[in-house]
């Protein structure tokens, strides 16, 4: 008999444990947007768009691609420095470790090819951004001068 109210007193004691150290351990984080804008462009022009992408989950995640109405194509690109010389190369997909990926002038960005608008100052699109993981993302884009 003892042995049995010992075992029932354990149980409840190390359930009770249990439920204390699940609520004290944080959720899985997610990514967040932050800090978008893109440059001004003429109708049938080029513009980029950039913005902060703060991964808060426990793993890589990947941007795959882009989209957006106001252009006949959006990619993911890379600006670098070649030989001197400053080259923008398409990327097929972006690595989205955990912590802060920038996406800024003289590196990554999403290019607007071909605009089939003008793109002033003070306009908003939207633009999504698909990744592997985590679910698209629709971004309200402001266009504003560098």
């Amino acid at each position: 008999m003892e042995r049995s109210l010992f075992k029932v007193r354990f149980l409840v004691v190390f359930s009770a444990l249990a439920a204390i150290l699940a609520a004290c351990v944080p959720a899985d984080g997610q990514l967040q947007v932050s800090d978008t804008w893109a440059r001004p462009g003429l109708a049938g022009g080029n513009s980029a768009v950039y913005f902060e992408i703060t991964n808060e989950t426990a793993g890589t995640d990947t941007l795959l691609s882009a989209s957006s109405d106001v252009a006949g194509a959006v990619e993911l690109h890379m600006t670098s420095m070649q030989d001197g010389n400053m080259q923008m190369m398409h990327q097929q997909e972006v690595p989205v470790p955990t912590g802060k990926t920038e996406f800024k002038p003289g590196g990554l960005h999403v290019m607007l090819i071909a605009l089939n608008q003008d793109l002033n100052p003070g306009d908003t699109f939207s633009l999504t951004l698909d990744f592997a993981a985590t679910s698209d993302m629709q971004l309200e884009v402001t266009v504003s001068e560098p």
